[in-house]
């Protein structure tokens, strides 16, 4: 029995290809192993304000809309459901604390974050940490940064924000 080349060429490429098919098919996607972190890349902006209700005694809330990029593409919306500002004077820089919920719609990647932490008025910058309670990776903890910069071209007049909201891998995966 004679043995072809090009048989043993077209096998041999065969494997190599079927080896290499997870990776290849992983990379074109969010990672949905949870086993690396995930990041979405946003630039969002206030759309109104809502004042408060007087029998509730809460300052107003604010209402955002935004794009979404980096690992997962889509629109943003949001809310800080609370924002107080520093205003004891003891305190060299001005820090706003802020709650909010911040939601991103794409498709199967869509989740609902409640996160809280802090804006340094003095860098324009800001921190928070929380949980996706709703979506796409429930359970998850986020941590998220932003820029205050003074406007986004094609957006509304005033502020807008730019940053990441980091998804952190699953902690039981921090072995891998």
């Amino acid at each position: 029995m004679k043995t072809h080349p090009r048989l043993i060429a077209s096998v041999a490429i065969a494997s190599v290809l079927l080896l290499n098919m997870p990776s290849a098919l992983a990379s074109g996607a969010p990672n949905d192993s949870h086993k690396h972190d995930v990041i979405v890349t946003f630039t969002k902006w206030v759309t109104a304000v809502v004042p408060p209700i007087p029998a509730e005694a809460v300052a107003s809330r604010f209402l955002m809309a935004g794009i979404v990029g980096g690992d997962v593409a889509g629109d943003f919306v949001g809310e800080v459901l609370d924002r107080r500002v520093s205003t004891t004077g003891t305190i060299k820089a001005q820090i706003v604390a802020l709650d909010a919920l911040y939601e991103v719609r794409a498709g199967n990647h869509s989740f609902t974050a409640l996160i809280q932490g802090g804006q340094n008025n003095t860098t324009s910058k800001a921190l928070l940490d929380g949980v996706i309670l709703d979506g796409w990776r429930t359970g998850a903890r986020v941590h998220v940064e932003f820029t205050v910069i003074s406007g986004c071209a094609g957006k509304p007049a005033g502020p807008c924000f730019q940053g990441t909201i980091r998804i952190l891998r699953d902690s039981d995966d921090s072995n891998d």
